[in-house]
């Protein structure tokens, strides 16, 4: 009897260690360029894959995903900003553990300061973000950002393909600051 209770007990405990999974169907990215100090123009990161395990949050970012609606700035966005052929992925790490959202009953949320490394073409950086954090259910929760994530992009050293950007469109300017939103849903 002892060991069929130390087995359920242990059962118990991995089912409550699950990793979360990113639900790309109900998650979204998106972010903003400006071009010539006057138009700004919404773009998105179409797939999002990630989990959570209760520590850390892991999220990769295929930057094939990246839709600007124009397959040529795609395409050099790819080439010479993001460098797909050597870096296909955006990785995006940050603490969280269950402790700090343990009070969080089914549609409350809290809203935390969460440092986020965001890795971009092989160079990493810290980007800080507001996130509210809500528990959708027992085994869902939503975090999205409470305001835009301001991402320098020259912290990423990224000025040089954005000028090859700016060159190759004849623009005067393009923004190195760019505002980011998301909204990812973890399930377990």
């Amino acid at each position: 009897m002892k060991v069929l209770a130390l087995s359920l007990a242990l059962c118990a405990g991995f089912a409550n260690a699950a990793t979360w999974q990113l639900d790309n169907e109900q998650s979204s990215l998106h972010f903003v360029s400006v071009k010539n100090d006057l138009v700004a123009e919404a773009h998105a990161f179409q797939t999002l894959n990630g989990s959570w395990d209760e520590k850390n949050v892991s999220v990769t970012i295929p930057v094939s995903s990246m839709q600007t609606n124009i397959p040529i700035r795609n395409d050099r966005i790819w080439q010479y900003v993001l460098q797909a052929e050597q870096f296909a992925n955006i990785q995006i790490k940050a603490p969280l553990t269950s402790d700090s959202i343990a009070a969080l009953t089914a549609g409350n949320s809290v809203v935390q300061d969460i440092p986020l490394t965001a890795t971009i073409a092989g160079q990493s950086a810290v980007v800080n973000a507001k996130v509210r954090i809500t528990m959708l259910n027992g085994s869902t929760l939503q975090a999205a950002t409470e305001a835009p994530v301001m991402l320098d992009t020259n912290q990423f050293k990224l000025g040089a393909g954005i000028a090859k950007l700016q060159e190759l469109a004849g623009l005067k300017r393009i923004d190195p600051m760019v505002p980011v939103t998301f909204s990812v849903r973890f399930s377990k």
